[in-house]
C-alpha cells in the first residue's frame, strides 16, 4: 500500500479513533475540591440561618416579654370595684417594677398557703433507724378548722389514711398524732383530727388555717383565672406552682351530686397531690387525678372547694350524711334531673326510683339540677321520709307519679 493510500484510509476512518477513546479518569484532588466546597456552602448557609433565627427570636421574646409586662401592670392596678386603672406604665423601669411586684406577692401567697400545709404519714413507734425503705408515699393535709380543742386536716382517701393510726409533721419538722374522723368516697376526701394539746405553742404559732367552708360559694373560679398548686403537686413537698383555668365547663357525674371539675394548663405529675388557691389567698379547690378519663392526663384538674365545703363540714361535725343512691343529668331549662343509675339496694331503689326517671320535686320544692338534689339531702338526716315527685314515661306518654323514700 502505497503512503497516499494510507493516508486516504487514516482520514476515512477516523472517526472510530475519535468514537473509542481512553475513559476519563477523576484525579483525587479534584472529588476533594468540590466536597470541601459543598461543606463550605452548608458552613456557611447553616450560619446565615441560625444567625437570623436567633435574631427573629429575640425579637419576638422581648416583643412578648413587653406585652406580657404591660398586662401584669395592668392586673396589679385593678381597683377594689373590679375596674382597672386607664393610664398605662410610662417607662419600662415601672413596668418591670410591676412585674417584680406581681411575682413577689405570687410568692407570698404560696408561702402563706404553704403554712397551711402539713406531711400526713403512718403512726411510727419504732426508731427512725428500723424503719423500713418500702413505706407508704406521703401525702399532704390542710389545716382548714380549729374547733375547741381539735384541729381538722382535710387530705385525699388513700390507703395510707385508710390505716386510721397517722401522724401529721408540720412546716418546723415538729409532729403529732392525728386520728381519721370519716371519709367521703364520692369526693375522694378524708378529714384528719389532731388535739391542740398534743401540739407546742410555738408550733402553733406558726400555723396558718384556711377555713374555706365559709365562703366556698364566692370563689368559685372562671376561665383564665389565676391559680396556684401547692402542698405536693409536683411530688416535692411544700411546692407551688402557677398556672391558668383553662377549661370550666366539665362536670362529672357522681352518687347523689354532680361535680365541677376544672382543668388547668398545670403539667399532671403522678403521684403528687394538694391544693388550689387564687391570687387572693383563697382555697378554690382541691387537685385530683380520678376523673382523668373525662379531663385527660396531660394537666392537673381540680374539684371545686364548693363541692368539698358540705361534705368536708359534714364530717367535722360528725353527721353522718344520707344517701339517695341515683346518679343523674340535669335536664335543659332546670326541668329535673334524668335519671341514669339507680344503685341497687339505695333508699331510691326500694322507694321505687328507676333509670330514665325524671325527678322534678322533693316534699313540694323544685328540683331543677343534681346541685339541687345535694343541698337538699344535706338538710335531712338517716331514717327521714321524703315524698319525691317524677315523670315517667309510659307508651310514649309522661306521666306524673310520687313515691315514697326512706333516707339512709
Amino acid at each position: 500500500m502505497s503512503r497516499k493510500e494510507k493516508d486516504t484510509n487514516d482520514q476515512e476512518y477516523c472517526f472510530l479513533q475519535e468514537a473509542v477513546q481512553e475513559p476519563h479518569k477523576r484525579k483525587p484532588a479534584g472529588i476533594i475540591k468540590r466536597a470541601v466546597y459543598v461543606i463550605v456552602l452548608a458552613v456557611v448557609f447553616g450560619g446565615t440561618a441560625s444567625v437570623t433565627f436567633w435574631k427573629v427570636q429575640d425579637v419576638l421574646e422581648k416583643r412578648d416579654a413587653r406585652i406580657y409586662r404591660e398586662s401584669l401592670l395592668n392586673d396589679a392596678k385593678e381597683t377594689s370595684a373590679g375596674t382597672k386603672q386607664t393610664p398605662r406604665p410610662s417607662t419600662e423601669s415601672d413596668m418591670l417594677a410591676a412585674y417584680e411586684n406581681y411575682w413577689d406577692r405570687i410568692k407570698n401567697i404560696g408561702e402563706q398557703c404553704n403554712k397551711a400545709i402539713v406531711t400526713v404519714d403512718k403512726l411510727h413507734t419504732e426508731s427512725w433507724y428500723q424503719r423500713s425503705d418500702k413505706e407508704d408515699v406521703l401525702q399532704s393535709g390542710l389545716i382548714f378548722k380549729r374547733r375547741g380543742s381539735s384541729l381538722y386536716v382535710l387530705t385525699q382517701v388513700s390507703s395510707l389514711v385508710e390505716k386510721g393510726s397517722l401522724e401529721v409533721s408540720f412546716a418546723n419538722g415538729k409532729s403529732a398524732a392525728a386520728t381519721l374522723v370519716a371519709t367521703d368516697d364520692n369526693l375522694g376526701i378524708a378529714v384528719l383530727r389532731m388535739d391542740v394539746n398534743d401540739i407546742s405553742k410555738s408550733t402553733m404559732n406558726q400555723i396558718y388555717v384556711i377555713d374555706f367552708t365559709q365562703d366556698a360559694s364566692d370563689t368559685a373560679p372562671e376561665l383564665n383565672d389565676r391559680v396556684l398548686l401547692f402542698g405536693c403537686p409536683n411530688g416535692i413537698m411544700k411546692s407551688v406552682m402557677p398556672g391558668n383555668v383553662v377549661n370550666t365547663d366539665m362536670t362529672v357525674q357522681a352518687v347523689d351530686d354532680c361535680l365541677t371539675v376544672y382543668v388547668t394548663d398545670i403539667a399532671y405529675t403522678e403521684g403528687g397531690d394538694g391544693f388550689v388557691s387564687d391570687i387572693e389567698g383563697r382555697m378554690v379547690g382541691m387537685i385530683t387525678d380520678a376523673y382523668q378519663r373525662t379531663t385527660g392526663d396531660t394537666n392537673w384538674s381540680f374539684i371545686s372547694a364548693e363541692d368539698i365545703a358540705v361534705a368536708a363540714e359534714a364530717i367535722v361535725e360528725e353527721k353522718t350524711p344520707v344517701t339517695f343512691g341515683i346518679r343523674g343529668k340535669d335536664m335543659e331549662n332546670g326541668k329535673g334531673i334524668y335519671v341514669t343509675e339507680v344503685q341497687l339496694k339505695s333508699p331510691a331503689y326500694h322507694g321505687g326510683v328507676r333509670v330514665a326517671d325524671v325527678i322534678d320535686s322533693i316534699d313540694g320544692n323544685k328540683i331543677r339540677s343534681m346541685k339541687d338534689l345535694s343541698l337538699c339531702l344535706s338538710t335531712h338526716e338517716r331514717g327521714d321520709r321524703i315524698t319525691v315527685g317524677l315523670c315517667r314515661s309510659c307508651s310514649g306518654k309522661q306521666k306524673k307519679k310520687s313515691v315514697k323514700v326512706e333516707l339512709k
